[in-house]
């Protein structure tokens, strides 16, 4: 076999390669490039929201422990906290027990439930960005969207018309915010899976399907080795007879 014949084929196979591996090389580059670009701080959306609790006036008067303990005795942990509801900021506790969190009004002992209208007023508290407009509040039993874990279900969305389409979710018990997506993050999401290769849970970075396409890049090196070999050769190789 002649040394222009194994350099056609090893060219082959360098072509067919980068065909099937050098897509997906561009892919990585530019889902890594996005990824370094923005600032983690601002993917997770830190700048999108502010802290709303609020000290507790020393002259409120709540409920001892004890009177907690009494009406709750399955109780585990008792947490005094400020929440803006029904319109104004309250004194409640938060009870946490085999069941979940639970809020009650720290004078009265008065099971705390929210409705639409309290969501939405919490959300634009959270909300850090001036003139808060919002778009839709959704309460999710089932079928999330992508962007959100299923074990918090269920849990209020709240949406934002605003440049990066921000949602908020807030706990159905407790009216805490546990996740906050806008599209900076979204595009992040959808460039992590594309980098990691794993297209369902986007968490595993030990796919088979990234093994098999490094692997692949490997090979592909090596026939683009080769192949500089071989055209170095050529371009050495003298062109006249034996004198």
């Amino acid at each position: 076999m002649t040394q222009v014949t194994r350099s056609s084929r090893w060219r082959v196979w360098h072509r067919w390669l980068s065909l099937i591996f050098g897509v997906q090389m561009v892919l990585w580059s530019i889902s890594g490039a996005y990824m370094v670009f923005f600032d983690l701080d601002y993917i997770h959306g830190d700048h999108l929201v502010q802290e709303i609790t609020q000290p507790i006036p020393a002259s409120t008067s709540v409920a001892t422990i004890g009177e907690v303990l009494n009406a709750h005795p399955h109780t585990q942990s008792v947490t005094l906290e400020s929440l803006w509801y029904d319109g104004r900021q309250q004194a409640v506790y938060k009870l946490t027990g085999h069941n979940g969190e639970q809020l009650i009004n720290a004078t009265t002992l008065a099971p705390i439930s929210f409705d639409e209208a309290d969501i939405e007023a919490l959300a634009t508290r959270y909300y850090a960005l001036p003139e808060p407009k919002v778009e839709s509040v959704v309460y999710l039993t089932d079928n999330p969207p992508t962007e959100l874990n299923p074990a918090l279900l269920p849990i209020w969305q709240v949406n934002f018309d605003d440049f990066g389409s921000t949602s908020l979710y807030l706990s159905e018990s407790t009216g805490e915010m546990l996740v906050k997506r806008h599209t900076f993050w979204r595009g992040f999401d959808i460039f992590w899976m594309i980098h990691i290769m794993d297209y369902d849970e986007r968490v595993d970075i030990e796919t088979w399907w990234l093994q098999a396409f490094i692997f692949g890049t490997f090979i592909l090196m090596i026939t683009g080795a080769v192949l500089l070999v071989y055209t170095i050769s050529f371009k050495r190789k003298p062109k006249g007879g034996a004198a």
